[in-house]
């Protein structure tokens, strides 16, 4: 991302208080390497920063708002703790009846769904 969104998103964070600010340095020098179109998992940020989920979802949803990210969805098996790979914007968009390729496990949307966000603005 380009320097004139990353200092908006880093004022936004620092406005709404959530992260603490070794958390927020971890979180801008994370943010620097995406580029409009790449995938960012809440889960690397869970990762990376050591924070909880919510946390980390108060803190993409945020981006979300400032038109930097938005809401995709990936089918996940809770079974085999694989992705299935294909990325879709919407739930109506989603297979249903849909089997797990590692365990043949049936998945449904609405379960087995996580929600993941695409990088739409950085900067350009």
């Amino acid at each position: 991302m380009l320097p004139n969104i990353l200092l908006k998103i880093e004022n936004s964070l620092k406005d709404k208080d959530i992260l603490s600010i070794d958390e927020l340095i971890k979180f801008m020098s994370l943010l620097r390497r995406y580029k409009k179109g790449e995938w960012l998992y809440p889960g690397v940020l869970i990762r990376k920063l050591n924070i909880t989920s919510s946390k980390a979802y108060k803190v993409l949803e945020i981006l979300k708002d400032m038109d930097v990210l938005e809401v995709n969805y990936e089918l996940y098996c809770h079974t085999c703790n694989t992705f299935e790979g294909t990325i879709y914007e919407t739930f109506s968009q989603m297979p249903t009846g849909h089997e797990c390729e590692g365990c043949d496990t049936e998945l449904q949307p609405l379960i087995n769904s996580i929600v993941i966000y695409k990088v739409i603005f950085d900067g350009e």
